[in-house]
Parts: C-alpha cells; structure tokens; sequence
C-alpha cells in the first residue's frame, strides 16, 4: 500500500493517485491527535505500527511499502484543551511520537521528513548546489542593516534582489528588485534576516522537476514587467519544454543525491549568455502549472515511481 502524507481534496496528489493500480490512502496530520489514532507497541521481539483513520479506517504501515510526503498540516489539537500549556504539552508529545512513526518507517519515501527539512533551507541548498558545481548568484543573507546596504551599494540598485525564505499565506512576498525607497527602511532587516541576491538578468526562467532520475525540464518565457519574478505573469508567460544540458542535468541529479530528495522542483534562470544560474529547490514544489502547459507526465512519473518501490517491498 501506498501511503500519502498530505491533505483530502489535493489536485496534485488526485492527479497522481488516478495513475495507481495499488491500493493508496490519503492521511492529514491535522487529524492528529484529535481524531487519528496511533498505536506503536512493543512486544517482545515484535514490534506493530498502527493509523487508525477518523472514519475508522486501520492502516496497519507493516504493509506500507511506499510514503509520499507532501506539505503535511500542523497537527490538530483537541478543542477540549484550552490551557496554552497544556496545549503546549499536548503538541509536543503528538509531535515526538508521531515524528517518532515516520523516522521508523524503513520503506522508500518521496521525501524522507527529514531530507525535506533540511533540504529546503536556503543557506544549505545553496551552499550545496554551489558543492555540485552549479553557478548561484552572489547572494548576502543577514539580519545586520549595514551589510545589506554595503551589498546593495557593492552590485548597485536595480541590480539587487531581495526574497523571503518562504511564502506564506499570511504575509505573501514576491522577489522585487531593491530600489531607492527600500532604502528607507533598511532597518526593518534587524527584525527578521533577508535574502539579497545580485539580479540575474534573464532570457528564459526554467522549472526543472526531477522525480527520482528522470528529469522534466520547462522553459517559462515571461513579459518584461514579471522578469524579476514569473510567477507573477504565468497567464501572460509563454511555457514550453527545454533541452536541459548534460552537465547541468548532472548537476541537478548530484544536487539530488547530496538533499536526499527523490522530488524536487528546482528554479534556475538562463542568462543571455547561456550560463544556467541556479536559485533555489522546492522540496514539495509544483508540477501542475507545468505538466498542464507541456504536457509533460510528471504525475504519472510520481506514480510509477511510489509504485515500484511498493511492489519491490512485498
């Protein structure tokens, strides 16, 4: 059985799960513990791993044979429990044993909890994309006002970028280039660090999935008002496949290999020049705004993927 790690009503694990020929069920960590049970027992020389689902469905992981970990919800507290400290207690303990689960599993995950941790933290990512040989703009993140004006003034404005480290939906952040009026509020930097890079100027923007060793590579040619970030003009953008070079396609796979990721989703810019600029990798990245443009199968590589290791467990 295939085991998904995610939330009911996802249109990109519905894309993948219709490629199935496996048994698969979808669990949500936000029902934990409030209304997913877990049992973990310890008999002897035996040992039993147990879900058991709000619609009281068992699922007994002795016979998971694949996970895929996407974007799991903070867990769900009971709303019995309205002491903050006890709250507190309550999510600490659900967080260790649960985390406790997951790190037992010795089957094949797409991705480990933990690589999927590590992986997405933007110092690391670039420190080992910059290891495997790919090229990373020269990049400042700090929390010291004086450093980021020594680098805006170093690379000049309108040729600095800043970015959060994450986009969340409470306080949404696009990549902007930095211009004189930022300036005023340079101080704002000491209350939370922020990532300045030197802009990369750019002929084509590229999403580059990866599942596993196959690579799906798509070019995204954007209008010039959405050069400094593509996501903002995606309906505008012209998408299409892309001739990834052999040794950048290297590089990417070695990038892989270093993050444990079986997926990712990774962003680089393509210079006039032609150089293949790296800027970051989303462990839990999206595929659908690609696979729908290019026709690439990347659901069904997700699929195949999870399903051979499943079939290669029993």
């Amino acid at each position: 059985m295939i085991l998904i790690v995610s939330f009911e009503d996802n249109e990109h694990v519905e894309q993948v799960r219709q490629f199935f020929t496996v048994d698969s069920i979808v669990l949500d960590t936000s029902w934990f513990p409030a209304s997913l049970g877990l049992e973990a027992r310890f008999n002897g020389g035996a040992e039993h791993f147990r879900l058991t689902t709000p619609g009281g469905q068992r699922v007994e992981l002795a016979n998971i044979g694949a996970v895929w970990f996407r974007r799991a919800r903070p867990l769900g507290l009971h709303s019995d429990l309205v002491d903050n400290t006890a709250r507190l207690f309550a999510w600490s303990e659900a967080n260790e044993a649960l985390l406790g689960l997951w790190y037992s599993l010795g089957c094949f995950w797409m991705n480990r909890p933990t690589a999927d941790e590590i992986s997405q933290r933007k110092v690391h990512q670039l420190q080992v994309a910059r290891g495997v040989g790919l090229t990373i703009p020269e990049t400042l993140i700090t929390n010291v006002p004086a450093a980021a004006l020594e680098f805006i003034h170093q690379h000049g404005l309108g040729k600095v970028v800043r970015k959060a480290f994450r986009n969340i939906a409470e306080a949404p952040r696009t990549t902007l280039l930095v211009q004189e009026s930022d300036l005023m509020l340079i101080d704002a930097v000491k209350y939370a660090p922020v990532i300045f890079q030197r802009y990369v100027p750019a002929t084509l923007d590229l999403r580059v999935t990866v599942v596993e060793n196959e690579i799906f590579a798509a070019a995204i040619r954007s209008e010039p008002e959405h050069q400094t970030d593509y996501r903002l003009g995606l309906a505008s953008a012209s998408v299409f496949p892309y001739d990834l070079p052999c040794d950048i396609a290297t590089k990417l796979l070695n990038l892989m290999e270093k993050l444990d990721l079986n997926y990712g989703a990774i962003d680089l810019r393509v210079t006039p020049e032609g150089e293949h600029v790296f800027l970051e990798v989303n462990p839990a990245g999206e595929y659908l705004f690609i696979s729908r443009r290019t026709g690439q199968p990347i659901a069904a590589a997700i699929a195949a993927s999870l399903q051979r290791h499943d079939q290669a467990a029993r």
